[in-house]
């Protein structure tokens, strides 16, 4: 009798990228590029009254990509525990790297840490926003943090 074997794709790296491609473009069409994948991240949130991380219940592929319109930067995280997908703009945060976390606060002021199963991984993203936000300084607003807030904000996580 014949054993049934358990097909896998075997797709190199490009291929694979497109394939992600595809599929992120199917979420948002004005994806242009995928800058970076990380394999395998997950989502904590940091509740600034009680000082406490807990886990979101986002897990899954991040993806940081350049759209053809606005917002230009983003990353997506693809969920594997549930349907909605994690989307934020990088030109709206501040992000601090605690290998393997990668600390950031986005435009609605929250706080959320993102850890990445592969430490390297963490380093190449926070290289990556290091790139893309200097390349794309972002425009003050009339709603900006006072800057004695802002530095060391971090620190006291």
């Amino acid at each position: 009798m014949s054993q049934t074997k358990k097909l896998t794709p075997n797709l190199d790296q490009s291929s694979t990228k497109l394939l992600n491609l595809t599929v992120l473009q199917r979420m948002d069409p004005f994806i242009d590029e995928i800058l970076f994948t990380a394999a395998h991240v997950s989502f904590y949130d940091f509740n600034i009254e009680t000082s406490q991380w807990s886990r979101k219940d986002v897990e899954g592929s991040l993806f940081v990509v350049k759209r053809n319109a606005q917002p230009q930067f983003q990353f997506i995280v693809m969920n594997r525990r549930n349907t909605e997908n994690l989307v934020e703009n990088l030109l709206d945060f501040e992000y601090e790297l605690k290998n393997p976390y990668l600390l950031y606060r986005n435009a609605s002021q929250e706080v959320n840490g993102i850890w990445f199963y592969n430490a390297e991984e963490s380093e190449e993203v926070a290289n990556l926003f290091n790139r893309i936000l200097t390349a794309h300084p972002k425009e003050p607003s009339n709603t900006t943090v006072p800057s004695n807030k802002r530095s060391g904000f971090f620190e006291c996580l």
